[in-house]
């Protein structure tokens, strides 16, 4: 126990701004640093594949000591004997390929395969910052929402305590306090669900920023679009093309397509130019002196594999089958955009009808508060209706911003379904107020 006390103040307790959290993001997130490492071995695919044009060049060096001994022999010019000599020789070989269908579609496959990590990449990015987003905003929410339930408390409490005074004066009943009494048990309970409610939404958001941070900074009125104008910058037409999901699947059938091509470049033949250079020196033997030899070999080398057991015409059919199943992905992804972005922007124009709502009913709050203020100053209504009608003011005030909180939430949807979704430019308009 005492080890957890002392571990308890090391995080410091701070409330941070949208930019403030994705700093915090970007320097601990490891998916970032995976992403630039994917992207780092795409490149290096790309530049092995281009080296499958290049000659292939190959030095060897072979040094032999060789011992000959003559056991018995019928010819006169020789006698019994032994001798040891060396032998070295060097070769230098060059290949140059002129036509190997399978190593020149490497470098296609390998640049489809780059842009499939690129819009991969993008689409990871895209998907951490709307998440990142919406953990912010969800606990946004909660905050407005403990605001809401403490405002609640804290009306109710000076009810029940006002309602008390009336009661030990003998001018009320006492059910009229045990109501409020009640009112005030209810209105604890709702903090403390609104309490857990924060609790639960920082459990995300640490998630990208880490513990220390226990709440955020915003604008409660930052702006939100025009419908009709959101709409027509972002219409159904532009989905297919700027849909990171969409383009994710369209590399990906670039690379299966690239894939099937040099499938089937391996029914065709093969040809390469070659140059052997070669230097041999022996000393001398038994049967005669030394020599040193040198050769040179030009020629062109052609190969064709007739049979392989079957294996490349299976490998054709996977690769073709495999077209046919990202072709088939790309179909889906494009049906899930279109349904989401339906779904997204009727609910993005009710939230901004709801906005519209709740920014009137606040000003009716407000106009009726005020108004309650006089009547209670000219003695005829008691500060009971004061009480209710600032609450109500307050209440509103505070679900006109949930609303306005809503309706970003689901413009950043939008924004993310495009591949839209600017951290810097959204920090910009939501900042802490």
């Amino acid at each position: 126990m005492a080890g957890l006390a002392l571990a308890a103040p090391v995080a410091a307790q701070q409330q941070v701004t949208l930019s403030e959290a994705a700093r915090l993001m970007q320097s601990g997130e490891l998916d970032l640093q995976l992403i630039e490492l994917e992207q780092q071995v795409a490149q290096e695919v790309v530049t092995q594949a281009k080296g499958e044009r290049r000659p292939r060049v190959r030095l060897s060096l072979n040094y032999i000591q060789t011992q000959q001994e003559i056991i018995n022999q019928d010819n006169t010019t020789f006698q019994e004997g032994s001798s040891t000599y060396p032998t070295m020789n060097v070769t230098l070989a060059i290949t140059q390929p002129i036509y190997d269908a399978v190593r020149f579609k490497a470098l296609p496959l390998a640049r489809a395969e780059e842009e499939l990590v690129k819009a991969q990449a993008v689409a990871a990015q895209n998907e951490l910052s709307r998440n990142f987003v919406a953990s912010f905003l969800r606990v946004a929410s909660a905050q407005l929402q403990l605001d809401e339930a403490e405002a609640i408390l804290r009306a109710r409490t000076q009810l029940e305590r006002d309602i008390g005074l009336l009661v030990d004066g003998g001018r009320a009943d006492a059910d009229r306090q045990y109501r409020a009494q009640g009112d005030v048990f209810a209105a604890r309970a709702d903090r403390a669900e609104a309490e857990m409610g924060i609790s639960e939404a920082l459990f995300g958001l640490h998630r990208f920023t880490g513990p220390e941070v226990e709440g955020v900074r915003f604008n409660a009125n930052a702006s939100v679009a025009q419908f009709r104008s959101f709409q027509d910058t972002f219409s159904p037409e532009r989905l297919a093309e700027l849909n990171p999901d969409v383009q994710v699947a369209k590399a990906s059938l670039v690379v299966a397509q690239r894939q099937l091509e040099r499938v089937r470049a391996a029914f065709r033949p093969t040809a390469n130019l070659t140059l052997e250079s070669e230097y041999e020196q022996t000393e001398g033997s038994l049967f005669g002196g030394g020599s040193t030899v040198t050769s040179t070999e030009l020629g062109l080398e052609l190969g064709w594999s007739v049979y392989e057991g079957g294996v490349r015409r299976s490998q054709k059919r996977e690769s073709e089958t495999r077209v046919k199943m990202a072709e088939l992905r790309l179909e889906q992804a494009q049906q899930l955009a279109e349904r989401r972005y339906q779904s997204l922007v009727a609910a993005l124009q009710r939230s901004l009808e709801a906005v519209q709502a709740t920014a009137s009913d606040r000003r009716v709050a407000s106009e009726r508060y005020n108004a309650a203020l006089e009547q209670v100053e000219a003695g005829r209504q008691t500060s009971e209706v004061v009480l209710e009608s600032r609450l109500r003011r307050d209440t509103m005030n505070l679900r006109s911003q949930l609303a306005r909180l809503r309706a970003i939430q689901l413009q950043a949807e939008l924004y993310a379904l495009f591949g839209a979704l600017d951290l810097e430019t959204l920090s910009q308009d939501f900042a802490g107020a």
